[in-house]
């Protein structure tokens, strides 16, 4: 349990996480909630009102005018929730800082915990100078993360991160207890704060696991069942071992992503179900040739534009968005151009040339107005995950797997439409010089070197890469290890090795 000291404060500061929850039911014009939950903690406000009184008449008086224009706003949902979260919080928040403040570091000196607005304690580490929760409000953080991730088709939760246990307390509440949390934490003291200075034994054992261990295999497996959901505590990932941080961090990268764009790709979805795309399945590949060329946009690009200016209409050029504008203003058109980005940015890769004749093949739910608006030949990509995206439940029987990249995904057409050898052109999974992208394309910039990994490059040599380029080079590896009968060339001279394909000699 809590710290003795910490039980009166707790209870004032869940009462601040309640009414901000009123507030947000009031904005929605529920009802049902606003009242139930008011009128069960109302006896709750009149006793931090009395407290806050005994302190600070004026401030008492306050509390007392703002809970009667609570009362006096009567149905009107808007002014109630406007004076709840305005009027009544500012003060209840106020009220907190009779309990004076709290600030102070572990035995160690490497963690410290201190006060919040709310009440409730944040803790940060100063090993590496960063907060684990938020300094202001760590409940309704937690909360809005909860929010965020849950989803009530998943029987259990896995957190990476223990945290002081507001957000395995707020999953526990949002789904009325009905999951089972499991937290995995490699610090056994950070489990110890939790239940001494947060909130973890609010949760009731019988629907809880708390697991402590360095490695991360017993979460990345529990994680990756399809019945559990997740989160990563990613503040706290500063502290894993060099070994296992970049583990982490690839299955973040590579599961996260889908959630973080999920409303997005709901919407291109229904609105490119709705275009006059057809099925990948309905295309007519017979023209592609036995040899294909997969163009990405790695700076490496740049030194290969003669092999492609000498193999235009020899091999089937299959272009990734982000490199199209860039070749037809060389001159070389490529046969098919393949996209997947979701978001409404990238649309830049076809804005002004959606008069263009090249075949286009989309993700099902990539950026709607690429589907709307180019007005050559349009296919769309099923995919397996498309299942994962709210308020979907059509199967197709021959989706296609989920690519990070979009240049994976241009490999699994020229795999699909029967290539024989397969050449990747500026496919460079690094950074060379910290440079992103080849010249003339829209995402071209310069990055730091000093956060970036070094890796083994496809010349022997060393170069620098980030752990989302890690990811997508195994799902790259993964995909040309399941397709051994093809070979496969890397013309990069500047980016990463990738296992399985070969160095391009000229001849």
């Amino acid at each position: 349990m809590a710290e003795e000291f910490l039980e009166e404060i707790y209870q004032d500061a869940k009462l601040i996480d309640i009414m901000r929850q009123i507030a947000y039911y009031a904005k929605v014009q529920d009802e049902y909630h606003v009242a139930s939950i008011y009128e069960a903690h109302y006896g709750e406000l009149m006793s931090v009102c009395r407290k806050y009184a005994q302190m600070d008449g004026a401030g008492g008086e306050a509390f007392v005018n703002c809970l009667q224009e609570v009362y006096d706003a009567g149905n009107d949902l808007i002014l109630l929730g406007d004076t709840i979260e305005y009027k009544l919080l500012p003060l209840l928040e106020k009220s907190m800082g009779r309990f004076g403040t709290i600030r102070t570091e572990n035995e160690e000196g490497d963690y410290l915990f201190q006060s919040s607005r709310s009440g409730f304690l944040t803790i940060k580490d100063l090993q590496n100078n960063a907060y684990i929760h938020s300094a202001v409000d760590p409940m309704g953080e937690a909360r809005e993360i909860a929010e965020y991730i849950f989803d009530p088709r998943r029987r259990a939760y896995s957190i990476r991160g223990c945290g002081l246990g507001y957000l395995a307390y707020q999953l526990h509440q949002i789904s009325n207890g009905a999951v089972f949390i499991r937290v995995f934490e490699k610090d056994a003291r950070m489990v110890e704060y939790a239940r001494r200075y947060g909130v973890l034994d609010w949760v009731p054992s019988d629907c809880m696991e708390v697991i402590v261990d360095e490695d991360p295999l017993p979460f990345l497996e529990s994680a990756s069942d399809e019945h559990t959901g997740f989160y990563m505590l990613v503040p706290e990932l500063a502290r894993e071992s060099p070994e296992v941080r970049p583990i982490l961090m690839e299955f973040y990268v590579r599961y996260s992503t889908l959630m973080k764009l999920k409303r997005d790709q709901g919407i291109n979805y229904w609105s490119n179900l709705q275009s006059k795309c057809r099925m990948i399945s309905e295309m007519d590949a017979s023209y592609v040739k036995k040899d294909a060329i997969v163009v990405a946009a790695g700076p490496s690009l740049d030194n290969s534009l003669d092999f492609l200016k000498e193999n235009m209409g020899k091999k089937t050029i299959i272009a990734v968005g982000t490199v199209f504008k860039k070749l037809l203003k060389l001159d070389i058109v490529p046969d098919l151009l393949v996209i997947v980005d979701p978001v409404e940015h990238t649309y830049q890769q076809i804005e002004g040339v959606e008069d263009q004749k090249v075949p286009l093949l989309l993700a099902m739910n990539a950026y709607w107005k690429f589907a709307a608006a180019y007005q050559g030949e349009k296919y769309m990509i099923p995919l397996t995950t498309v299942g994962e995206v709210d308020n979907i439940t059509e199967t197709y029987e021959d989706a296609w797997d989920t690519c990070g990249t979009v240049t994976t995904m241009a490999l699994q057409v020229a795999i699909r439409f029967q290539a024989e050898t397969i050449f990747l052109v500026g496919v460079d999974l690094a950074f060379p010089g910290g440079i992103t992208h080849a010249t003339e394309t829209a995402d071209r910039t310069q990055l730091s070197m000093d956060d970036l990994i070094p890796v083994e490059g496809c010349r022997g040599t060393t170069v620098y890469t980030d752990t989302v380029f890690i990811s997508y080079r195994h799902d790259m590896e993964n995909l040309i290890a399941q397709n051994p009968g093809i070979t496969y060339y890397n013309m990069s001279d500047l980016g990463a090795k990738i296992v399985g394909t070969k160095n391009w000699e000229p001849v």
